[in-house]
């Protein structure tokens, strides 16, 4: 039975520790499909960009072509014949690549595009253009030409409502609204992805302010929360540059939070603690009076007695909830950056979800929370109740990322650590194994 369940988890983590970061080419009736980790990108036989979809948590169709999607014009704005393509990368299996993936589109008079899919976390394209002629190429935009925007040599496109941006870099040559006049040799970067600083942190370090006071003027762009947000960001990345290893910043990052937070959930505890003490007190006045009225004027006295605020624990909860959304939503923040971080433990990509990357974690996670749900209770009823939450509890989230799950987990470790300390602490006991399985009465 143990050896069965030793070559279980080597299978399931074996299964965790193969990478996944390829570019697949598929070719389509009218063009060319290259799909790499959170994109996929539609071309057409002209080599034009047509249509992008975002694959991360769904597929989502964030650009649709309309005049530009990359295409090249001559200076009088007639269209150029296309004579050859070549799709240039490592295979490593029938219409398989690793690392980045070049598609080379040979025009006439001696016109040559170059699309280079990077494989990578930050969504880039570059498109390099070599022509002995004045030639314009068309950037791409993702919503309407009012939330278009050009500062320095950047052109910018703003999707307000689901908050995708594209940002083209060219190399100074002449930019009128989105077309771009290349003579002899240029190179553009694309980036068309959702909205992240840290990616134009790190794509456009030099250019950053700018950027981001131009983007920050576009409607839509800003949230009430970012201010809460982004420090809480910008403190997990300088974990990471700390620690160079997403996996163990997740675990110091969720350490740090839950010392800062401890003060609220002592108190939250605490609060729990003293109803549960009183709980003789409160079910004698229940049984002695029956009108509504009577039993709750009667109550507050007995709570204002022993000083108990029987609000307190929910108001501490309350504070606690917001914070830990806010925390979730700072961790998913990094999961692009997850699938291509180093390897943590048994996995070697964070960002995948289901049950084999998150075996180990749900195991880990359900034993905490039945103990802490031991520690806990008062009776076998409540006991039960709880430990059948948090069997299931686990399993709503199977599919969540390796690196939210890891988050998660840590947290309910860490929840049964402060638990036990408190309860301890204050001398209170929960049930036993034995007393929940009715092998022993509670004494």
């Amino acid at each position: 039975m143990r050896k069965s369940i030793v070559l279980i988890l080597i299978t399931i983590l074996m299964v965790v520790a193969f990478p996944k970061n390829e570019i697949q080419v598929t070719n389509l009736e009218n063009g060319l499909k290259v799909t790499t980790r959170f994109n996929e990108f539609e071309l057409n036989t002209k080599g034009d960009l047509v249509n992008v979809y975002l694959t991360i948590d769904r597929k989502l169709h964030i650009f649709q072509a309309d005049g530009d999607g990359l295409e090249l014009f001559s200076i009088d704005g007639s269209p150029l014949n296309l004579l050859s393509s070549t799709v240039k990368g490592t295979m490593i299996a029938p219409n398989t690549y690793s690392g980045d993936l070049s598609v080379i589109y040979e025009y006439e008079n001696g016109v040559r595009k170059i699309l280079t899919f990077k494989n990578a976390p930050e969504y880039v394209i570059t498109v390099e253009i070599e022509s002995a002629d004045s030639v314009v190429v068309t950037l791409p935009r993702v919503w309407y030409e009012e939330n278009d925007r050009a500062v320095k040599d950047y052109f910018l496109s703003f999707a307000p409502k689901n908050r995708i941006i594209s940002i083209s870099k060219t190399n100074g040559s002449k930019l009128v609204s989105n077309k771009l006049t290349v003579s002899g040799f240029g190179k553009v970067l694309v980036h068309m992805a959702p909205y992240k600083r840290i990616f134009l942190k790190k794509l456009f370090a030099d250019d950053y302010p700018v950027l981001l006071d131009t983007i920050k003027k576009i409607s839509g762009s800003s949230a009430w929360y970012d201010p809460f947000f982004y420090p809480l960001v910008w403190f997990f990345w300088w974990l990471f540059e700390l620690t160079k290893n997403f996996g163990w910043t997740i675990v110091v990052f969720t350490v740090i939070v839950r010392l800062v937070l401890y003060p609220l959930y002592h108190a939250q505890t605490k609060s729990m603690i003293k109803m549960r003490k009183l709980q003789p007190k409160v079910e004698a006045v229940r049984k002695k009076y029956k009108d509504p009225t009577k039993q709750q004027e009667e109550l507050m006295k007995v709570y204002k007695e022993e000083g108990v605020n029987p609000a307190s624990g929910c108001l501490m909860l309350l504070i606690q909830l917001p914070i830990f959304f806010l925390l979730y939503a700072v961790i998913r923040y990094f999961q692009e950056e997850f699938a291509f971080g180093s390897r943590f433990l048994f996995w070697n990509d964070l960002s995948i979800g289901g049950f084999g990357p998150n075996a180990l974690f749900i195991i880990i996670t359900i034993v905490a929370s039945y103990y802490n749900t031991l520690i806990t209770s008062q009776d076998t009823r409540s006991a039960w109740q709880g430990i059948l939450m948090s069997v299931i509890f686990p399993f709503l989230f199977v599919g969540l990322p390796s690196g939210l799950f890891l988050y998660y987990t840590l947290n309910t470790v860490i929840q049964l650590v402060i638990t036990y300390y408190i309860y301890k602490r204050y001398k209170i006991k929960g049930i036993t194994t034995r007393e929940l399985l009715g092998l022993r009465p509670k004494a």
